[in-house]
């Protein structure tokens, strides 16, 4: 039969309705559910609980299980997969997952499964009523299956998918304190030991209705009558007046031994998390306790290696600290869940929407969304690299470009470059030649650059004067220590296989290193101002490598004359660009930016070095030459940088917020991040964060717009309405100046700036 992709939202649960089925025979796996209309209420959920289609990581499916209150004392058990949840929802589900004790239930749409096509996510959706409901078959972790499951048998005789609990994602389960999979007290406020995500959902089910253990099978748990309450109305008065049958609640625990290994294991990264400098010796000595040794050979050799107390004490400055290593672990697991996530889906939970609403505003997210479809949510445009043959098609016999700038400068944003094309592209992506220029126009400019380079290399090469000069000497021993620090392991730079000239560097060089030296020594004669700033040989060193010809400096200066901001004495431009990044946190992301605060990292120092040479510290060197090309292609804006920046820090937020407390920690984090960084996911990331700030500056624009007129059509006399309406007013994000120059024009940029005074060159 067939399945609807329908949804309703419920805000009131007094009030408003959602779609429920009248026969709840029908409700159920892959049945058509017919509709009345009756208040829903969230009562429990649970996150990560996964259908494992296959044995292939890549196709499981993950979702949420739950339950949900139709109207006093009947009760649906579902199991819907996130790809079937909507943004505007998911809050509800998130909530209620996180504060899993709340006495109030959420309200929450859920699906009316009716004529949908069976397609990987619904057909493993349920939507059952409590009372249709046979047995539950509950399978614990154990030493072979580290996941436990649960099955719903039905009375008609179908049986759900196995839903597995993976509480090593659960947010929840990180969120509750000592535990690996939820540690619950009982009605007495006695400790139990450690739970799985199957057994609090039992739990639950065993305050709902009777359930007992079956005699012919020890993981069959029937399902009997509700329990009956003649004044409850939701399922926190059943709590208080039905306590849990313990001997059923206690026999779907995990195996002693398993719940043991598992309680130590969730308990050895807590007490490593204590680790620094100045308490070593103490953690160190609850490590090495004999009833912890049995366990050490299982966990990972990372840890096996600091849970050695000799190796703890000897590598302290070097080890990271198990709150570190944790959240580490954290985003590995998180970034495998996302590469695993169909990619369809796997962009659904970047930014604004998939951290849900954190802050309290008068902007609603349904203002920022296109519409209720989660769909409409912006996804990223990327692509395959512009081939030769592309790139050849692009011009016309003239060799003058035929497609239009637009056009080439976002299908490099896209994709970026093929490397047999680089070094033709990045001619024109560093202002070298024009967009509109013919191969003989372009021909005789390069001539006359290659002229020009002479001219201005000899004023300090055939000048012993100048050559002399302390000044010019005092750079150029600059010059001369960074480029032999730069970029070594690049076969280009690699050899030393000539003497080096400055007889005081006792190292060898090689003819790329002395040309980076020369073109160096060449700005500092062209930008006397500036000079030469340690930083630049790693700007220079990509762009000579693949243009390898004279025309480089003149690549050079039109890469600085983006960046040259970045090398003031005074710091100014990297002042103001961390400022500009200070604000888009706030504005994207409030509940990372406080966490920042609380930890002493709001100075956002750690970015410091993304922005000073353009990310490449931290990438390798083919994604640095990607990453690159799509920076310059300006395409989205000017300033995609930042959104890059956005982007590395919404894929580790999460880990950064549950796992990191201090300055220290953080830093270390995220300069850990270097070589590591996946460009691709990254780029991805940005561009759909930069889709999301763009629809919220207009959303912000147009609910102030409605307020203010709102205001001024209001009577006087109304004093509470318009207080009411200033009160929203004030509440509305600021969207400064500094902000919307990140999705202006260039031309409407440089007014802005202008006008507001923002921004002055200092040397």
């Amino acid at each position: 039969m067939a399945i609807e992709d329908s949804f309703d939202i419920v805000n009131d649960p007094g009030a408003t309705t959602t779609t429920v089925p009248s026969d709840p025979a029908t409700a159920k796996l892959g049945t058509a559910l017919q509709d009345t209309e009756i208040p829903v209420k969230l009562l429990y959920s649970k996150s990560k609980v996964y259908v494992h289609p296959s044995t292939k990581v890549s196709d499981f499916i993950p979702g949420y299980i739950s339950i949900v209150e139709k109207a006093p004392h009947e009760y649906l058990i579902a199991w819907t997969p996130e790809a079937l949840i909507l943004s505007k929802d998911m809050e509800a589900f998130v909530q209620v997952d996180n504060n899993p004790e709340e006495e109030e239930g959420s309200t929450v749409m859920i699906p009316s499964l009716m004529d949908r096509p069976h397609d990987q996510y619904s057909l493993y959706a349920i939507s059952s009523p409590l009372e249709n409901i046979n047995s539950v078959f509950v399978r614990p972790p154990c030493f072979t299956k580290w996941y436990g499951s649960v099955v719903l048998n039905f009375k008609d005789g179908s049986s759900s998918a196995p839903l597995w609990f993976h509480d090593d994602e659960s947010r929840s389960t990180v969120l509750q304190k000592n535990t690996q999979g939820g540690k619950f007290s009982d009605d007495q406020g006695t400790d139990c030991q450690v739970r799985w995500g199957g057994d609090e959902f039992m739990h639950r089910l065993c305050q709902l209705t009777q359930v007992t253990r079956s005699e012919n099978d020890a993981h069959l748990y029937l399902v009997g009558e509700r329990k009956a309450s003649s004044t409850a109305t939701t399922t926190t008065t059943a709590k208080k007046q039905h306590a849990y049958d313990t001997s059923v609640f206690d026999s779907t625990q995990m195996d002693p031994w398993m719940a043991t290994w598992k309680e130590f294991r969730w308990n050895a990264l807590e007490k490593l998390s204590r680790i620094t400098k100045f308490s070593r010796d103490a953690a160190a000595g609850v490590l090495n306790h004999p009833a912890s040794r049995q366990f050490t050979r299982n966990l990972p050799p990372r840890l096996q290696e600091a849970l050695n107390t000799d190796a703890v004490r000897a590598t302290t400055d070097d080890y990271d600290s198990a709150r570190i290593y944790l959240a580490k672990w954290a985003a590995g697991l998180a970034a495998r869940s996302d590469q695993d996530t169909p990619i369809e889906r796997r962009y659904r939970h970047v930014g604004i929407w998939g951290h849900g609403w954190e802050e309290e505003t008068a902007l609603g997210v349904f203002e920022v969304l296109n519409n209720e479809n989660d769909f409409s949510i912006p996804t990223h445009t990327r692509t395959q690299p512009i081939s030769e043959a592309e790139w050849r098609s692009f011009f016309d016999d003239q060799g003058r470009l035929s497609v239009g700038e637009p056009y080439i400068r976002k299908r490099i944003f896209c994709g970026g470059l093929d490397p047999s094309i680089r070094r033709e592209a990045w001619l024109f992506l560093t202002d070298v030649f024009p967009w509109n220029s013919t191969a003989d126009e372009r021909e005789r400019l390069a001539e006359q650059y290659r002229q020009s380079y002479r001219e201005l290399r000899s004023k300090w090469l055939d000048d012993p004067e100048v050559k002399e000069s302390a000044k010019f000497q005092d750079q150029k021993h600059r010059i001369d220590k960074d480029v032999h620090r730069t970029d070594r392991t690049v076969p280009f730079y690699a050899k030393e296989d000539m003497p080096n000239p400055d007889v005081t560097m006792h190292v060898g060089t090689n003819e790329n290193l002395e040309k980076l030296k020369e073109l160096l020594c060449t700005y500092n004669m062209y930008n006397t101002d500036l000079g030469y700033v340690q930083g630049m040989s790693d700007l220079l060193s990509p762009l000579y490598m693949v243009i390898q010809d004279d025309l480089v400096f003149q690549a050079f200066v039109g890469f600085m004359n983006r960046t040259k901001s970045n090398f003031y004495m005074d710091q100014s431009g990297m002042h103001r660009q961390l400022l500009i990044m200070d604000t888009l946190l706030q504005f994207m992301d409030p509940s990372l930016y406080k966490h920042f605060q609380r930890a002493d990292s709001d100075n956002l120092f750690f970015c410091f070095r993304w922005f000073l040479v353009w990310f490449k510290r931290e990438l390798s060197w083919d994604d640095t030459l990607t990453m690159w090309e799509v920076l310059w292609s300006d395409y989205l804006t000017d300033k995609f940088m930042f959104f890059v920046a956005l982007a590395i820090l919404d894929q580790h937020r999460d880990s950064i917020i549950d796992y990191l407390r201090s300055f220290d920690e953080i830093i270390k984090y995220i300069n850990d991040l270097s070589m590591g960084i996946n460009v691709q996911e990254t780029l991805q990331r940005a561009e759909i964060l930069f889709y999301q700030f763009k629809q919220r500056v207009e959303a912000v624009d147009t609910k102030r717009e409605q307020l203010q007129q709102s205001l001024e059509s209001s009577s006087k006399e109304a004093k509470e309405e318009r207080r009411d309406l200033q009160a929203q007013l004030n509440k509305l994000p600021t969207v400064s100046e500094m902000l919307r120059e990140l999705i202006a024009t260039e031309e409407e940029s440089s007014n802005i700036a202008t006008n507001s005074n923002s921004e002055k060159e200092k040397v």
